[in-house]
């Protein structure tokens, strides 16, 4: 799309119009092919149309099936009284449901996304178990080895502020947990955070950087990365801190396919007092901190995009001869 008319399209269409004129190129380019990549976001029209083709669709399911996705944030909305926000719906639970149906192979970034699929019925044999990862060209300055001495220690939450990432929970547990070190959220803070929890941000200790270009310094100040999300995906933000060495504290969600528990991190329920304890000993145990960091360092090298790539295609080399021939 030439520069003018894309300025014109954005400026005079409608919101959707972008997002047809990609697919539409998409499915053109496909004309005469066997197979066909599509993310879970994609219409459903676009599907239909790939299957009326004859396509193979071998899809990008980013994060958990959508079922799980709202009954885990409903009920996590409704403990604190709050009216959820997810825009989940039963229709767009649908709408995924027939997407999965039509599609041959999905790429599941975690353990958790994969189980999230076989609870909503799909056939296992189209489950493709793989991770996401990291770029060490998008870190120059990267430092996995941290030198500092202090006893201030450096805590980091990297994504958005919000429920589904649990921040509610990270605001309680660091309250209770007393310690003096310094808590630093990086991520757009969302409208229910600000009105019902913006009085943490009044504390001394907490820290909030809505944006930056430069995350990787926010990496290599930190001890431990704190993530105790409620739905993922394949937190690349857990892979990044897991290179910068910084010691990992995330829920099972935000391990994603890297964190082995008590070997490179440490995996916590979703409940404030296990985070309290969590965060009470890798601020007193140095030593042991910084084991688990170097581990997690290690842990991360197995988890460049480079790598990803080559364990995908080997995936799809084994369930689709016929594309890697090609």
């Amino acid at each position: 799309m030439g520069t003018i008319r894309k300025k014109l399209v954005y400026r005079l269409g409608a919101p959707e119009t972008p997002g047809k004129m990609v697919e539409a190129y998409c499915l053109k380019q496909s004309c005469g092919e066997k197979y066909i990549y599509l993310w879970a976001g994609l219409s459903l029209e676009l599907f239909r149309k790939a299957k009326d083709q004859g396509l193979t669709i071998i899809m990008e399911r980013i994060n958990c099936h959508q079922a799980t996705a709202k009954a885990i944030l409903d009920q996590a909305y409704g403990a604190r009284n709050l009216q959820p926000d997810h825009g989940i719906t039963e229709e767009s639970i649908k709408t995924e449901n027939l997407k999965l149906a039509m599609a041959d192979g999905i790429f599941c970034p975690s353990p958790m996304v994969r189980k999230s699929m076989l609870a909503a019925g799909v056939e296992e044999t189209k489950l493709l178990s793989t991770s996401y990862g990291w770029s060490p060209q998008r870190f120059p300055g990267r430092k996995a080895l941290k030198t500092g001495n202090s006893s201030r220690t450096v805590f980091l939450f990297v994504g958005t502020l919000c429920i589904r990432k649990g921040v509610a929970l990270l605001f309680e547990a660091w309250e209770k947990a007393g310690i003096d070190g310094e808590l630093i959220f990086c991520g757009t803070m969302d409208d229910t955070i600000r009105n019902h929890f913006g009085h943490y941000f009044r504390r001394p200790d907490i820290t909030h950087i809505p944006f930056t270009t430069d995350i990787g310094k926010y990496y290599n100040m930190a001890d431990v990365f704190l993530f105790p999300t409620l739905e993922e995906g394949g937190p690349m933000v857990t892979y990044e801190a897991m290179a910068h060495g910084v010691l990992p504290l995330v829920s099972e969600m935000g391990a994603g396919a890297i964190v082995e528990n008590k070997k490179n991190g440490i995996v916590l329920e979703h409940e404030v007092d296990s985070w309290v304890r969590a965060i009470q000993a890798v601020h007193s145990n140095v030593p042991r901190r910084r084991q688990l960091a170097e581990a997690a360092v290690t842990r991360a090298m197995e988890f460049t995009w480079e790598k990803v790539a080559a364990g995908r295609a080997a995936l799809l080399q084994k369930k689709f001869p016929d594309l890697w021939k090609e």
